[in-house]
């Protein structure tokens, strides 16, 4: 509802789902429809409606379409005069319909240089930048919201608003800033941070143009977002959290409805709940958790002395809803909230257990913070776990000043860490100092803002022990109960999956149920997820953050790029410690295999089902490396760079591993039967089309050498490749099409063999790092932190790492660890069918079962150079997108999710098979192209250790093809 009218020249008429809607110039379209009752803009991927919910762009709940625009933000997106608006289907058709998100790129992304960059234009941001500018700085200040401000400041942003007390503290900030000479960019939206050799790189997005900026530091100010709990019917339209109800208030005069209820924990939902009943609406009741103040009389005490204004604004507030005959109910709760297409109905629980019923036409919450800080933990900036249970959460580590662990970055106020609006200007005045210093300018020491930043954190501890409340962690959610608000799980989902595969770590339930994986990177799932697989102790077990850290349109990214230097032989990353140091509690064994990708699986299946004891060791968790990363294709025909001038060699060893190609994929759909797993097996045939005459004859020359290797390859015309994926651009002349070609879902399809090998007899033991391999007559002894392993033989299954589980026995083995990444694009209605690749440039694409593109094409990655792990490199995800939308037209119109990267491998285009001649009982099962060829080379390398051979010609796999090969000293 609105407070107030719209009328005459300060509105404008749009239409949502074919019917005209009026709103203020500067709503935002969630508010314009907020206020007119449409409170379900958008649809989730299950089909259910959804509507605004967090209110700042983070949840992606209220998605629409906007002239055609698929993907929209309605809380983000201003409203225009003649928007045709509909609901964002959960996955929109873009073969029949929609529009191109972005513009192409006419020439290379454009870069700009500055000294600082602030990411965040609240309190904190504000005050760092209005610092650093008078120290002599040049400042940008960037902001993803449509006007600077932040959450605490939120300015109005229609005619006819009153700006309160606070708004007008915020304003005079603003006009400080720019006054000081400040650029302050908002709509803006940071995708991306990058630790390149020249120094930071940070990606942005603005009014359908993406590029870079360049600061010599870095603040980061993005404040954090409100974490409610998980409860039936969070979900529904009408639920939205406390800041996001503000926000349509104070920005825009809506309402969320006429009946409100304000629920959780925390002095917010008090303030709230007075500036809602000054806006006219009926706030039905308060629920707090925590109990009533006058029981910690002490502590209300030592909040007034620490803060007296602060602590009777609060009283204030308590005053006004006890005037209205608003009842505040301490130690309530929201159990749930009930309705079919919108909330209707919320209940609430108090002490003793029992409920209470309030009719409602919006329920508000706020029950805790989480830092936004994914631009730090990309940076490197170190992080520590803080809280418990659900809100189990990383914080930076940094001192007064904001400075972290990286000397060029800077966090300050609730993107570090919650603690209020006036901790974050006075870090902000310390840290704008500080990054001028470390730039060579002499500045002051700001005294009273450290006194300040004292002041105020004595008083939010003191606040926050008057408001301490228990944690309900999931107890209040059900079975049907989703946790995972963008991929729709259930709670019922999660807990199955673990208890059937004894899941431990967040990145295998991400991988099992999806969860986590949708367009919010799991900002609302994770702290949840987490509490079911027992609390994360340390950054890494939280999933990393990726690029882009929101979506973004495939089309603003794409650019060309040179394709090909050979695969990037990246060196590998050390390994830090493992703190696991319990006893595996096993002495020996006849087989021990080194790594738990998919080739060390698929041997310790195949020997664990002829009766060997096999022990699988793993630095990590199984499936969490190479083989959990891969993007899922099952190749039968040469790639384009594994035939002719770009090929390894003479592309001779790729030729010859064809037929282990085709008998691996037959070995995939048996295993798919043999296990009843679904694996999202599909043969679909595989496209490898040609621009041009040239390339349509160099890829007949390329069939004719996978026809003489048993694969069924041959070149279509123009006429018949538009038959089969009518998608594909019209420039294509023809293609080299190979039924037997297809995909696979790694994410489950690993697990089921991991789960068949071990219902088969097979140990693995995760989180278990090798350190050394020593031999002797009597056969291995294989060194881990938790103790040495007997072994009579040991298998390399360590995919990029091969060769340093080699030099442990003292011998080569030629495996170079290539860093390769890969994309996924939002999930849409059935586009393409086959698998897609291209002659001349680097491109795999298909289509996942669930609707999401996935994009690949060995496109090289970088390491992390702080964490050493694999990363997507900028110019890679450009020229990987440009490609990938020159083959399909219709990826304009989609954005990206995410980017990720794996460490692959690169030998020779052969795999390396068998044992090593100088090193009896030591077998290698290394290959590229490894999950295609994952399940062949566990069956080969079970039969030679139990055979002795494997009933085929193995020397063209044989490591004694490399002949620098040094031999090995016999014990």
């Amino acid at each position: 509802m609105r407070h107030g009218t719209a009328t005459g020249g300060d509105t404008v008429t749009l239409q949502f789902d074919g019917s005209p809607v009026t709103a203020r110039k500067g709503e935002t379209i969630a508010a314009a429809l907020v206020a007119n009752g449409l409170l379900a803009q958008g649809r989730a991927r299950t089909g259910e409606p959804r509507g605004v919910f967090c209110g700042m762009g983070v949840c992606h709940d209220c998605l629409v379409t906007v002239d055609g625009r698929a993907g929209v933000r309605a809380c983000m997106t201003k409203a225009a005069d003649g928007m045709r608006i509909g609901p964002q289907a959960g996955r929109p058709d873009v073969r029949t319909g929609g529009t191109d998100l972005a513009p192409l790129p006419a020439a290379p992304l454009a870069e700009e240089a500055v000294d600082l960059l602030v990411v965040g234009a609240g309190p904190g941001g504000l005050a760092a930048a209005l610092a650093a500018r008078r120290a002599g700085l040049t400042v940008l200040v960037t902001d993803e919201r449509p006007a600077p401000g932040g959450q605490y400041y939120k300015q109005p942003a229609t005619e006819g608003l009153t700006a309160d007390g606070q708004a007008l503290q915020g304003a005079k900030l603003i006009a400080e800033a720019r006054g000081a000479g400040i650029a302050l960019r908002d709509d803006t939206l940071v995708w991306g941070a990058f630790r390149e050799e020249a120094g930071l790189v940070v990606g942005v997005y603005r009014q359908g143009v993406a590029g870079y900026i360049r600061p010599r530091t870095l603040i980061v100010a993005t404040g954090a977002y409100e974490q409610p709990g998980v409860f039936p019917g969070w979900t529904l339209p009408g639920v939205m959290t406390t800041g996001a109800a503000q926000t349509l208030l104070r920005s825009y005069g809506v309402t969320p409805g006429q009946r409100v209820l304000v629920a959780g924990n925390g002095p917010l939902n008090l303030q709230v709940a007075v500036e809602l009943l000054r806006a006219g609406a009926e706030v039905v009741a308060v629920a707090e958790a925590a109990p009533a103040p006058w029981t910690r009389a002490a502590t209300g005490a030592a909040m007034m002395a620490a803060e007296p204004a602060l602590a009777a604004a609060g009283l204030r507030q308590l005053a006004v809803l006890a005037a209205k005959c608003v009842p505040v109910l301490w130690g309530h709760r929201l159990a749930r909230v009930d309705g079919t297409d919108r909330a209707t109905d919320a209940v609430l629980t108090g002490p003793a257990g029992a409920e209470r019923r309030f009719a409602i036409h919006a329920v508000c919450v706020g029950e805790g913070f989480s830092p936004v800080n994914e631009i730090a933990r990309l940076l490197g900036c170190e992080h520590r776990v803080r809280g418990d249970g659900a809100t189990a959460r990383l914080e930076a580590v940094r001192d007064d000043a904001g400075g972290t662990s990286q000397p060029d970055v800077f966090v300050v106020g609730e993107a570090g860490g919650f603690g209020g609006a006036h901790i974050a200007m006075a870090q902000g005045r310390l840290a704008g100092a500080e990054a001028a210093r470390r730039l060579g300018h002499s500045v002051p020491e700001d005294a009273e803002a450290r006194r300040l930043l004292a002041r105020h954190r004595r008083f939010q501890a003191i606040l926050w022990r008057v408001f301490a409340a228990d944690d309900p962690g999931l107890s209040r959610a059900d079975d049907d109960t989703p946790v995972c608000r963008c991929e729709g799980v259930a709670l019922g989902v999660l807990r199955r999956t673990i208890a059937a595969e004894g899941v431990a770590d967040l990145p295998t339930l991400k991988r099992l149920t999806r969860a986590g994986m949708g367009r919010c990177q799991g900002r609302y799932c994770m702290p949840r997820l987490a509490t079911l697989v027992g609390r994360p102790a340390v950054e890494a077990d939280f999933p990393t953050p990726q690029v882009p850290l929101r979506p973004v349109p495939v089309a603003a990214l794409a650019v060309e790029k040179p394709e090909w230097g050979g695969h990037k032989r990246a060196l590998l990353p050390p390994f830090p410690p493992l703190a696991d140091t319990a006893p595996l509690g096993i002495a020996e064994a006849p087989v021990v295999v080194v790594g738990a990708g998919i080739a060390g699986l698929s041997t310790a299946l195949f020997l664990a089902r002829a009766g060997v004891e096999v022990v699988v060791l793993d630095r990590g968790h199984p499936n969490g490396r190479a083989s959990g990363g891969n993007a899922g294709s099952l190749h039968g025909q040469l790639l384009s760079f594994d035939h002719g001038a770009k090929a390894e060699g003479d592309g001779g060893a790729a030729a010859r591993t064809l037929p282990l190609q085709r008998e691996s994929i037959d070995l995939w759909m048996a295993l798919e039967r043999e296990t009843g797993r679904d694996l999202e097996i599909k043969l679909t045939g595989g496209l490898m089309v040609a621009e041009d005459e040239r390339a349509l004859a160099w890829l007949g020359d390329k069939t004719r050498v996978e026809r003489a290797q048993g694969i069924e390859c041959h070149v279509i015309g123009a006429a018949e490749l538009r038959a089969l994926e009518p998608a594909l651009d019209e420039r294509f002349v023809g293609a080299a099409y190979c039924p037997q070609e297809g995909k696979i879902n790694p994410l489950v399809a690993t697990q089921a063999v991991l789960d068949a090998a071990k219902a088969a007899g097979a140990r693995v033991f995760p989180l278990t790092d090798v350190t050394a391999i020593e031999r002797d007559a009597a056969g291995f002894a294989v060194h881990t932190q938790r103790g040495v392993i007997r072994a009579g033989r040991v298998v390399n299954a360590a995919g990029g790492f091969a060769s340093r589980v080699g030099r442990m026995l003292g011998v080569e083995v030629p495996v170079f660890g290539a860093p390769l990444q890969m994309v996924v694009t939002e999930a849409v209605e059935p586009l393409v069918t086959c698998l897609v690749a291209h002659a001349d440039r680097h491109l795999t694409l298909k289509q996942a079962a669930n609707g999401n593109l996935i994009i690949g094409g060995a496109w090289t990655a970088g390491l992390d150079p702080v964490h050493h792990h694999p990363r997507p490199l900028r110019a890679s995800i450009e020229g990987n997108l440009w490609v990938a939308q020159h083959v399909v037209p219709a990826l304009r119109k989609l954005t990206v999710l995410r980017t990720w990267a794996a460490m692959n491998i690169n030998i020779d285009g052969a795999p390396i098979l068998g044992e090593h001649p100088a090193v009896p009982g030591f077998f290698n099962a290394v290959t590229s192209n490894g999950y295609t060829l994952g399940p062949i080379v566990g069956r080969i390398t079970a039969d030679l250790i139990r055979h002795g051979e494997a009933g085929r010609d193995l020397a063209p796999f044989s490591i004694a093809r490399f002949k620098t090969a040094p031999e090995a000293t016999r014990p």
